[in-house]
């Protein structure tokens, strides 16, 4: 999470969507089989494109946590302008951002701005598999993809997916969904492009052809396919068995179909004749260049550690009720807990006065103004944590049934309120209360504490004699799913073992 640097008490413009529009990035692609014929390209980007992806860029990498610096980020960029060379437009103008994003995701904005999130890069076992994913979103520019699309405006910003989730999950639909963006989430300018099934094929066509011209195994792609699905898997059973909808990642863009790995099999053994093992995979130079990259959260924007989310930088601790999941996202945290419970965290400037005034007249206010409402109940100052705060509760209607938003403002004191927003059904007293807890166990970190909170790493280790997946796994911070995950990361099929020798990323604390 972010700090919004907007003032709190100035509503922000509407925010969100119905449901199904917000979801459109979820589900993003159409109809259409691989193509019958050789994709075409552009040697020129038309003006308009480039001057598209010129404004958008900044706006993007901002919504999706910043740009992540360093060493990896110089890989990145060398190894996209070492295919972006054999591409058909070998001049450019070519921008490689890795985002400091833990989602798994790569996507491309018109005007050759190609961007891979630090998850993706953690999940990829090779350079051929991450040159596989760099080179597809070369391609959907070299085809120009972008000027084909259709101008459906799809949202793609992680805090917005994660608060609209976390109000479907508590039974908020239409204009209710509207009323959580109440609380002050900034939704980010970028837009990152639908593109059909056809569209997806292409650029996998022309990324194992950029492989096979930069002298890279063009296998590589179909096998990073193949890992996002045990990703994909491992991530839907942790779940709880239903697709996480909040993610942003590269399935949630890039339709995910057994045909696509199969296509760019059948393409890589087109391509010159390729055969597997024939191209470089460079796994060395890869692990060596991502050893010691931030696995998961960054400092940045906080740490979900199981049920407690902190924020060194901000410095302010808190934990969701027993049974809830949290979300992290770019602007606000959002936990979805039983009984279609539900828990939305952000904050903003302070913007002065009583809370109490804050709570009713802006907050509540705001969201009456687009979701039908009862009266505001329960409106009182009180303290948390030693710091001023104001509560209410406020029951919306959401079409199947009224439920009740608690609303806590925490004023800390450096110029910031920070807010909880809780829903429940309106039957469900223990769910409040746990809620309430959740709320006022809002504290404050000292700078020595705030201090010794660290973000994940990969770190590469060389696996030794009598070591195995499950005893390297039980090395990592997770809290569960050790090994699943060990095998996952690194491209081991269920049951498999390292070998000794092998070079393997753990993440560590």
């Amino acid at each position: 999470m972010r700090h919004d640097r907007r003032s709190a008490s100035r509503p922000p413009r509407r925010l969100f969507r119905s449901l199904a529009a917000a979801l459109a990035f979820l589900a993003a692609g159409c109809a259409g089989g691989p193509p019958t014929e050789a994709p075409r390209t552009v040697a020129q980007r038309p003006a308009a494109e480039q001057r598209a992806g010129d404004r958008s860029h900044e706006q993007l990498v901002a919504q999706f946590g910043g740009a992540y610096r360093g060493p990896v980020a110089a890989y990145v960029n060398e190894l996209g302008r070492r295919l972006a060379a054999v591409s058909e437009q070998p001049q450019g103008p070519w921008t490689f951002t890795v985002l400091d994003n833990p989602t798994v995701n790569a996507f491309a904005l018109p005007g050759g701005y190609v961007y891979v999130t630090r998850g993706l890069i953690a999940l990829a076992n090779d350079e051929a598999e991450l040159a596989g994913v760099i080179g597809h979103e070369i391609g959907h520019v070299t085809a120009g993809h972008g000027a084909q699309r259709q101008t459906r405006s799809t949202i793609a910003q992680i805090g917005v997916l994660a608060a609209v989730i976390g109000a479907a999950a508590a039974g908020l639909d239409g204009p209710a969904l509207d009323a959580v963006g109440q609380m002050g989430s900034a939704v980010g300018a970028g837009v990152i492009a639908s593109y059909s099934r056809a569209q997806e094929f292409e650029a996998d066509l022309l990324g194992v052809r950029y492989l096979s011209r930069a002298g890279l195994d063009p296998f590589a792609q179909a096998d990073f396919l193949e890992s996002m699905k045990a990703q994909t898997a491992l991530s839907t059973r942790l779940a709880g068995g239903a697709y996480d909808p909040t993610r942003v990642d590269f399935f949630a863009s890039h339709p995910a179909t057994a045909d696509r790995a199969r296509e760019a099999v059948r393409a890589a053994r087109l391509e010159a004749g390729a055969r597997p093992g024939e191209g470089a995979r460079n796994r060395d130079r890869f692990l060596s260049a991502i050893d010691g990259m931030t696995f998961g959260d960054s400092r940045a924007h906080g740490f979900v550690r199981g049920r407690r989310f902190v924020h060194p930088e901000l410095r302010f601790a808190f934990s969701a009720p027993e049974g809830f999941t949290i979300m992290n996202a770019s602007t606000q945290v959002a936990a979805r807990g039983p009984r279609d419970a539900a828990l939305v965290f952000d904050g903003g400037t302070d913007p002065g006065g009583p809370l109490d005034a804050y709570v009713a007249r802006v907050w509540a206010a705001g969201i009456s103004r687009q979701a039908r409402t009862g009266p505001l109940q329960g409106l009182e100052r009180t303290r948390i944590g030693g710091m001023e705060a104001a509560t209410a509760f406020l029951p919306i209607d959401t079409g199947r049934g009224v439920r009740i938003a608690q609303l806590t403002a925490i004023r800390t004191g450096d110029g910031r309120v920070y807010r909880f927003l809780g829903l429940s059904n309106r039957d469900d007293a223990a769910m409040r209360a746990a809620l309430d807890r959740a709320a006022r166990g809002f504290e404050r970190l000292s700078a020595a504490e705030a201090a010794r909170l660290q973000p994940w790493r990969i770190r590469v280790v060389t696996v030794r004699p009598g070591e195995t997946a499950e005893s390297l796994a039980a090395r990592t911070p997770f809290d569960r799913a050790r090994v699943e995950r060990f095998r996952v990361m690194n491209g081991l099929a269920p049951g498999a073992q390292p070998r000794p020798g092998d070079r393997v990323k753990l993440v560590v604390e």
